[in-house]
């Protein structure tokens, strides 16, 4: 999504929330930049296509005027050519759903229960995930203005580079802007929803910014430390010292075995003659650097900030045993000996890499947790009902 993560966020990048699901249906081919094959052809295990239970999407959109309003959600009336737009996206999601299990000879009917309960069936649920995504778009959109938060030239310049990444990807180098527009108008989308979509997907990133830095770096140490603390997180540095071959798991020989505990010993021996602490901390990782034989020594040079239960035990056991700065001694697991130092929590410590490769501390965890919850706590207390009059469509009255 970003750097960052927000767990409302299923608004995604506009393209994908435009194209994405049609690729299934062969709308955008699979070389355009996405990347993606068609779930037909990815999930199918079968070499000949088949057909899924599909609706009449311009039977249901022919039901209202465009630019009827349809909901009221945080104040703002909503029209069914954007209240459609979503809904059309989610029904596509479980067509492709449907195409994928019929591969699998397990064909499946708009009103098919989803669970035990017979009331919820696919259809009510794509009305639902449809009407989930466009509330939680109102949501981003009026969090950021809650927060005071307008469109600055970055965002808006990011929009514009959206928008030409999508028209190259959905109607060519040389598509126009009335190619564009007729594109979206096949997915049942009117360029103005298509902007809203942009416009809340970049003002969250900002509004998220804005507030907390890119990376958290706005974060106070306190409030860093204490997101650590209240979740139990803990802190401890070490070498290991391998007693298997760690790229097959074949143990080692006895005498290499014995070697290691006694190369283990020695350095805790050295470590623990040094009362300074910040020497103590500078000669254990240049003796990491030398001995460590931990494949994840490069990614966490300085250590492990780690919650319960994510390490191995005897690790765990020992290093949560441990006083700050001190040294254990070697502590025997699977994987071989471990000499580890307790540290003290640390707002710029590693806690762990994004999908993009990029380390998020503790600030950066502090950030995506408490802007979720205050986005949570907003969506929560917004209000959302139907139009006076209107009465969303039974999907499965429209079986094709």
């Amino acid at each position: 999504m970003k750097k960052f993560v927000i767990i409302l966020l299923v608004v995604c990048l506009a393209f994908a929330a435009v194209a994405g699901y049609l690729l299934g249906k062969g709308v955008v081919s699979s070389d355009t930049e996405t990347g993606e094959e068609p779930a037909q052809e990815t999930s199918a295990p079968t070499a000949e296509p088949v057909e899924a239970e599909t609706l009449d999407y311009d039977a249901i959109y022919a039901l209202h005027d465009p630019d009827e309003t349809v909901m009221i959600i945080d104040g703002q009336e909503i029209n069914w050519g954007e209240y459609f737009s979503w809904l059309y996206m989610s029904a596509m999601q479980t067509e492709q759903y449907f195409v994928a299990m019929a591969n699998y000879g397990m064909p499946l009917s708009w009103n098919d229960p989803v669970g035990e309960d017979a009331s919820v069936t696919y259809a009510s649920t794509a009305l639902e995930g449809g009407e989930n995504t466009l509330i939680q778009l109102m949501a981003i959109l009026g969090f950021a203005q809650s927060n005071g938060v307008q469109a600055n030239q970055e965002t808006l310049d990011s929009i514009a580079e959206q928008v030409k990444s999508d028209m190259a990807a959905t109607v060519g180098e040389d598509g126009t802007e009335e190619d564009f527009q007729e594109y979206l108008a096949s997915l049942y989308r009117s360029r103005d929803a298509y902007d809203h979509t942009n416009m809340a997907n970049f003002l969250n990133q900002q509004n998220f910014t804005e507030t907390y830095g890119l990376k958290g770096e706005k974060v106070s140490d306190e409030q860093a430390l204490a997101y650590l603390e209240e979740n139990d997180y803990a802190y401890a540095n070490h070498i290991l010292l391998a007693t298997m071959d760690l790229s097959t798991g074949e143990a080692l020989d006895e005498e290499t075995v014995a070697e290691k505990k006694a190369q283990a010993e020695s350095l805790v021996e050295e470590l623990n003659a040094i009362e300074d602490k910040e020497q103590l901390v500078e000669r254990f990782r240049e003796l990491k650097e030398e001995y460590c034989e931990d494949t994840g020594k490069t990614a966490f040079p300085d250590g492990y900030v780690f919650l319960p239960g994510e390490m191995v035990e005897e690790f765990e056991n020992a290093a949560l045993a441990l006083e700050e700065y001190a040294v254990s001694e070697p502590v025997e697991s699977p994987y071989g000996y471990h000499i580890i130092l307790r540290l003290p929590l640390d707002a710029d410590a590693i806690i762990a890499y994004s999908s993009t490769g990029e380390a998020m501390t503790a600030r950066e965890y502090f950030a995506n947790d408490d802007y979720s919850k205050k986005l949570t706590a907003y969506l929560e207390a917004m209000e959302a009902e139907y139009a006076p009059g209107f009465t969303p469509p039974e999907l499965s009255d429209f079986l094709e």
